[in-house]
């Protein structure tokens, strides 16, 4: 390396830990990082040419890039997917250190409403029922609009609409 190369690598050493930077997140360790910077400044410095590029920084800035990318991909390449039943080290797996959100209370309420719904709407009479049973699937078919209700059961879609907002049974226990 000529004296004119480690003049402008001395000059721009800061470029190397700005470039590295901003891949801190990636998971490879600071060392390397500033390391294969270094290499990439080194090689900007042996093959920059001034009549090409007239700013040594930009043209250095994209070959330590470069180098960081190069090392990224060689770190990728041995990134080891942890499987959710297999024991690490601590024999804990995957699933036992994620955290729970479910929010059980809330889960056991809404599945006692559910029943407690199923129920008024097993004690409607039976064209009411069946609106209801049409209208949220209840049967195992899939929900149907209240214009197809409507279709199927001979009358208009606001007789459906009335049937399903005026339900005595159900305005009654609060499951409007």
């Amino acid at each position: 390396m000529t004296k004119e190369q480690q003049a402008l690598c001395l000059d721009n050493v800061r470029l190397v830990s700005h470039c590295a930077k901003k891949y801190l997140r990636s998971g490879v360790p600071w060392e390397e990082l500033c390391a294969s910077g270094n290499l990439g400044l080194a090689q900007a410095a042996a093959t920059f040419s001034s009549g090409i590029n007239p700013c040594f920084a930009t043209y250095a800035g994209k070959c330590i890039d470069n180098e960081i990318f190069k090392l990224l991909r060689q770190h990728k390449k041995h990134w080891k997917v942890e499987s959710l039943d297999l024991p690490n080290a601590d024999g804990l797996r995957l699933h036992d250190k994620l955290p729970d959100d479910t929010d059980m209370e809330g889960t056991v309420e809404r599945r006692l409403l559910a029943v407690d719904a199923f129920a008024l709407i097993r004690a409607l009479p039976e064209k009411r029922r069946t609106i209801w049973e049409l209208r949220y699937g209840l049967t195992g078919e899939p929900p149907m609009k209240q214009k197809e209700i409507a279709r199927r059961m001979g009358c208009s879609r606001a007789r459906i609409s009335w049937v399903l907002k005026d339900t005595p049974y159900v305005k009654k226990r609060g499951f409007e």
